[in-house]
């Protein structure tokens, strides 16, 4: 039995570089992306969609993301954009029937309706692992704080992201640790290895409460508390502040084209 060693670590995700788009605030960003996957959603046409993943597929590109690591990035969302197209044009109703394949009726108006919600999809996975290489976790959650987000909201968030990767190394080594005792060996039956994974993942569990309690017991001796200001976020540039404003209309513009020009 092989047990697949599969590591969490978030600051992969991120490509360093000296581009624009490394050196805008993070808040300009996330400021354009939220407003852009609005946009997104309010598209009735597949064309600016399309457009807009092209683009962030080129941009990320040259930014410096290799074709493999972003096709391993995308597969997974685009395989279940896929299921989407599939499904809404099966089941989305009709007038205008164009095929017909063992009780299942596609009509014009699934087939369309399917398109759309397949490329919004598309755009905006395409936008949001734009986002994520451009902009690390740390500088995302200083701006959610500047936006006023829960301060607990934040510090859950910047724990859970860094914990996960915690746990995810230790799981890989108490999981090597076992098939060095043969514990996942095909000599031994295939209860014995189901208990011998569920010991495994059991210890990882209690390792972290352990962890979570110590951690926080710590933050506490440190003066730690809901309302600790841990960041102090800068004042937002003028220039930034024309960004976001700019941002902001060239979305509306973009719906504007979408459903009044097209």
């Amino acid at each position: 039995m092989k047990v697949q060693h599969t590591r969490v670590n978030f600051e992969d995700l991120t490509v360093g570089g000296d581009t624009p788009l490394h050196r805008l605030d993070s808040r300009v960003k996330i400021i354009f992306v939220v407003v852009l996957l609005f946009g997104i959603a309010a598209l009735l046409h597949p064309e600016i969609p399309i457009v807009i993943f092209t683009l962030s597929t080129l941009t990320s590109l040259v930014i410096g993301i290799s074709p493999g690591t972003l096709l391993k990035r995308l597969i997974v969302p685009f395989s279940i954009a896929i299921v989407v197209l599939v499904v809404v044009a099966f089941t989305y109703g009709g007038s205008d029937e164009i095929w017909y394949f063992r009780g299942f009726s596609v009509y014009n108006e699934s087939l369309s309706f399917a398109l759309l919600l397949f490329t919004r999809l598309m755009a905006s996975i395409s936008v949001l692992n734009l986002f994520i290489v451009v902009t690390p976790v740390t500088d995302a959650m200083d701006a959610l704080r500047w936006f006023r987000v829960p301060n607990v909201v934040v510090d859950l968030a910047a724990m859970m992201l860094r914990y996960i990767q915690l746990l995810s190394k230790e799981n890989v080594r108490m999981t090597q640790a076992k098939e060095s005792r043969c514990g996942f060996s095909d000599r031994l039956g295939y209860v014995k290895r189901m208990k011998n994974l569920g010991e495994t993942g059991g210890a990882l569990i209690l390792r972290a409460f352990n962890r979570s309690e110590r951690v926080y017991m710590a933050m506490l001796s440190r003066g730690y508390s809901v309302n600790s200001r841990i960041v102090r976020c800068k004042p937002l540039a003028i220039e930034n502040a024309l960004l976001c404003v700019g941002s902001i209309v060239m979305v509306l513009s973009l719906v504007y084209i979408d459903r009044v020009l097209i």
